[in-house]
């Protein structure tokens, strides 16, 4: 062995030079490698050998891996899979990966392993998909009998860890508060952030005891986090100049002829450095200290929508979306939602803050005021795709739209026709995030008897979205 691993090293040595290696082939080779082919039998002979013989050893032993776990949900109707394969294997544009395992997710399906497998960074997958995210991790354990507890919470995976965590907020906050407290400073600072944003699910003034600790955790994203829930239970910072000092580039005002009520006002400053300054003040601020600045209660600032210079207004959204109470953040919305002259795409940072239930219930209105081809609808959504009947997108600016894009791309000739097309996907593929499945086929069948082929891949998604309905499930 030790003669043909010699003889391999010469032969491939010579070659590397540009030399024949005939002179170095083994003896045993020699009747196979004479005549006038006899270098590309020595190729082979050397190829064969070198996958033969000559494997090269793991670098560690080999441990067998466990079965990939079964999810609680069925997998998607076969009939699906080619559609759904198709769509995640696209190219152009925008990614629907997050968005079709929220979709698949909302209508009780879990996806394929063939078809989409998370990657080991994917914590933003449902909480369906924990039992996988622990396989693809090699952190797979035996989840414990029992709850929970800090007593077992080693015994726990970190993806089951955490869904357990987040269900056990929703149970008894303080139980779940008292583990994070015991164990959070374990973890690694990457995880140490997402066990501390599970305290925003019924966050309280119980829990600002804890978050005061954490001032001055050796993570920096750790602090942000925990100031700014410190700032939605209305915990002052010690920035008070910082508030006054932005609270002078603002102005309150009244509005409304009958019931006067107090206007934020975002004024037009002078000169780009100080809206840069303004801007940097935003993020720095909370909201109970600029209302505490200008001399006003959280409800009083937030009586009717801000107005004013449109890139303050988003900044000011962006601030009750980070530091904001939930009554700012709720108020706020329901200024938005009403007021006809406000920029709703803005609306969008307040997104993550919203619970399901609250989302559900501003579907409607939402679909009313956003002009933005559904774009931020489905911002605002979240995880919660698939509901709105066709009742209330029919009533929606987007529909109207995508009524006249379809009328402008089948008349359009091949020059214009290739700028309108992608703004007509884009719109098809939110509508089908956002209806039932009975809205899906309702659409189906209205975009085609406009002149659409049924075959047309534009309709993929809203295909996709009619077949997932439980009754298809095999």
């Amino acid at each position: 062995m030790r003669d043909i691993d010699s003889s391999l090293a010469r032969i491939r040595n010579a070659w590397m030079a540009g030399r024949s290696a005939l002179e170095h082939c083994p003896v045993a080779w020699r009747d196979g490698t004479s005549g006038d082919g006899g270098e590309c039998a020595l190729i082979a002979l050397t190829g064969h050998a070198t996958a033969v013989l000559f494997r090269p050893a793991p670098p560690a032993p080999i441990a067998p891996r466990p079965l990939l776990p079964a999810l609680a949900f069925p997998t998607v109707p076969e009939g699906a899979r080619p559609r759904l394969r198709r769509l995640l294997a696209r190219k152009n544009g925008a990614s629907l990966e997050r968005s079709l395992i929220d979709l698949v997710t909302a209508r009780g399906f879990a996806m394929h392993p063939a078809d989409w497998m998370p990657s080991p960074r994917d914590d933003w997958a449902p909480d369906l998909y924990a039992p996988w995210l622990d396989w693809v991790r090699a952190e797979s354990k035996a989840a414990p009998a029992s709850d929970l507890t800090l007593e077992n919470y080693d015994q726990w995976s970190w993806a089951e860890r955490r869904v357990e965590l987040a269900a056990l907020r929703q149970r008894d906050p303080a139980a779940a508060r008292a583990i994070i407290a015991a164990k959070a400073a374990t973890e690694a600072a990457e995880r140490r952030v997402k066990l501390i944003e599970i305290l925003e699910n019924n966050l309280s003034a119980d829990d600002a005891e804890f978050l005061a600790t954490l001032a001055k955790d050796r993570s920096e994203r750790v602090q942000a986090l925990a100031s700014a829930y410190l700032a939605r239970l209305g915990r002052h910072s010690d920035s008070d100049a910082l508030a006054k000092e932005l609270a002078e580039m603002l102005e309150v005002g009244k509005v409304g002829l009958v019931t006067r009520r107090t206007q934020l006002v975002i004024k037009p400053l002078k000169n780009a450095t100080q809206n840069t300054r303004r801007r940097e003040l935003f993020k720095l601020v909370s909201f109970s200290n600029l209302a505490q600045a200008l001399g006003l209660s959280e409800q009083q600032l937030l009586e009717s929508a801000p107005a004013g210079v449109e890139d303050g207004i988003a900044e000011f959204v962006q601030m009750i979306g980070a530091t904001g109470s939930d009554e700012a953040r709720r108020l706020l919305l329901d200024r938005m939602v009403h007021d006809t002259d406000f920029p709703f795409a803005h609306a969008r940072w307040l997104g993550p803050r919203l619970t399901p239930t609250e989302r559900r219930a501003v579907l409607s209105p939402v679909l009313v005021r956003d002009p933005n081809l559904f774009e931020t609808t489905v911002v605002l959504m979240g995880s919660t795709l698939g509901e709105a009947p066709i009742s209330a997108l029919e009533k929606s600016p987007g529909y109207a739209a995508l009524e006249s894009s379809i009328a402008s791309v089948l008349e359009a000739d091949d020059k214009t026709r290739t700028t309108i097309e992608p703004m007509l996907e884009s719109t098809l593929n939110r509508v089908a995030l956002l209806a039932d499945a009975r809205a899906a086929a309702e659409l189906i069948s209205r975009v085609t008897s406009r002149g659409l082929s049924p075959a047309d891949p534009r309709l993929e998604l809203l295909h996709l979205n009619a077949a997932l309905t439980q009754e298809t499930k095999p």
